[in-house]
This record gives C-alpha cells, structure tokens and sequence, in this order.
C-alpha cells in the first residue's frame, strides 16, 4: 500500500480509500474490512447518509470488536445542498454516535450549499476543530473559484483553512454529472490549479463505474440499466480512445486496464487519492492491484489525450 502525508494528522493516510456506501450486511462489511486493513489500507471514507447509517453503524461494531481506531483515519461526510452551517455540529454528532467515537480525522462538507459564504462553513468547521471533535476537514463537490475565495478569506482572517477537495476525477471524464450538484476536477484549469498550491484531493468516482472492465455480454445483458446509465456519464469518443490507450499500456505492464486508469489517478503531480467503492474482497483485490503500477508523466499525458 502506498502512503500520504496530510497537515494535521498525526498517521499516514492510504492513497487508496475504502468507500462505505453500499454494504447490507455486517458479516460481509466485516470480512471487506478486514482484508483492507490486512493489506494496509487504513482509511474509510463514509457519509451519513450512506444507507441512512446503517454502514457507520457497522464500522463502529468493526472498530470496537478490533480494538484498531488509534491504526485507522475515518472520514466522514455531513451537509445537504441546503444544509446551513449551524446545522454541521448536530450532523457530526448523529455521525460520532453511529461510529462509536469521540473524535474524526477528517470531516467533509458532502454538498456545497452555493446560496451561504463559504467563509461560514469555514467558520463552523473551526469551531469543530477548536472543539477537538476532527482534526482537518474538507469540502465536496465545490468550484475552483469558490475554493479558491475559502483559502484567501481563511488567511485574511487567521482560520485553518479546508485541507482537501473532494471532486470527482477519474481518467475517463464525467461527460454528464452523475448527480445534479457534483463537480469533477478533470479539466486543464482545474488540475493546474491543484499542482501549483499542492492540495489535497481525494477522487470519487475514481474508476468512472467501472468504464475500464471487460465484461462478458452476459454480464452487459444483466446489467443494462447501469450501462445505460454509465453511457450517459463517461460514454464520449474521448474517453473511449482513452480506453484503448490503457489496454495498450496495459500490456506493457502485464496487467488490466483498470489498473492504469487508477493508477492515473494515484500518480497526479499533486497529493492525489482514490475512493474506491469495492462491494466484495474480489473488487477489492482487483482495484489494490492499481499500486504496482507508476506510470511516468509521458504516459499518464498520452492517456489523457495530451
């Protein structure tokens, strides 16, 4: 497993990020869990409203049967399109109880509401921190400019600023978004804006759904809806075309093709991490795979059509 370091957090934190948003049963949760944590990935990425918490819940029964939360970084996500900022210490306490804890590395403001002043969510997020319950936080699905404005305004006025961006980003590039709100980071001005100020980025969608698997025609039959619904967000001649430039390079480095799609993303010139939602150990294996793979920057441009 390969490692990040972010400002104030005290652990190294695993490039690859397990998402815990689609795990019904305890007993199943539990053995993805574990094989993570056995292959040294040490960061879990949650919401509370993943499966209304029901996934928190069952990460807080993991943690406390292992004993592992001082080994572990949780990250935890609260805030609706409307959320106001006098409403994220209550969401953060709904997400404590469920996890059984009393404090979270990393808090992220899960939707941006554009119509309040960011600088009021820094505030509040400040407020947390001074109250020891996270240690750094950050913000989802936000604009560059927006982000940008949050950086400035935090310096002006002496307050810790938002340590990471979470956006989606992905080689193949979400030509629709997947919901009505949500930004990707995957364009020239955006990128370079992460390169120069060295933040922090953690990529949802990081494997684009699943655009880089071969599946057998049985497989496509049985999952029409969502290819469906993949088409309308990754399907272009642009991202096709990179889609055949990682089969190629895939055989240079005698692996698959969604190995060097993840591996794009994990070798950005600035602190790039990837949330991988694996819903069983044979995902998870298959995605953990990406970190045997370092692209060179001529490679990573030549699959970005660069």
């Amino acid at each position: 497993m390969i490692y990040g370091s972010i400002k104030g957090l005290e652990k190294k934190i695993s490039k690859l990020i397990l998402g815990n948003d689609n795990q019904k049963k305890y007993s199943s949760a539990a053995k993805l869990w574990d094989y993570f944590y056995e292959n040294g990935g040490n960061a879990f990425d949650n919401s509370i409203y993943y499966r209304n918490g029901e996934n928190e819940k069952f990460l807080g029964k993991w943690i406390k049967d292992n004993n592992n939360e001082n080994n572990i970084t949780i990250i935890s996500k609260v805030g609706e399109e409307n959320s106001q900022p006098s409403e994220i210490s209550d969401l953060l306490e709904k997400s404590l109880e469920r996890l059984q804890l009393n404090t979270i590395e990393i808090l992220i403001l899960h939707h941006d509401n554009k119509n309040i002043p960011i600088q009021e969510f820094v505030d509040a997020f400040n407020e947390l921190k001074s109250l020891r319950k996270i240690k750094i936080f950050g913000v989802s699905n936000i604009s560059k400019d927006r982000f940008d404005d949050s950086l400035k305004w935090s310096k002006q006025n002496n307050k810790i600023p938002f340590s990471i961006i979470n956006n989606q980003l992905s080689l193949a590039k979400m030509e629709k978004p997947l919901w009505p709100d949500c930004i990707s980071v995957s364009n020239k001005d955006y990128i370079k804006y992460l390169e120069n100020n060295n933040i922090n980025h953690f990529a949802w969608s990081s494997q684009a759904r699943g655009f880089f698997i071969k599946e057998s025609f049985i497989k496509r039959v049985l999952r029409r809806k969502f290819h469906k619904y993949l088409k309308e967000c990754f399907y272009s001649l642009e991202n096709i075309e990179r889609k055949k430039r990682s089969e190629k390079l895939a055989k240079k480095y005698n692996c698959k093709p969604n190995d060097i799609a993840l591996s794009w993303v994990l070798t950005q010139r600035f602190p790039s991490y990837a949330i991988i939602g694996s819903r069983n150990i044979s995902q998870l294996s298959f995605s953990i795979n990406s970190h045997n793979i370092k692209l060179t920057e001529q490679e990573r441009n030549w699959l970005n059509l660069l």
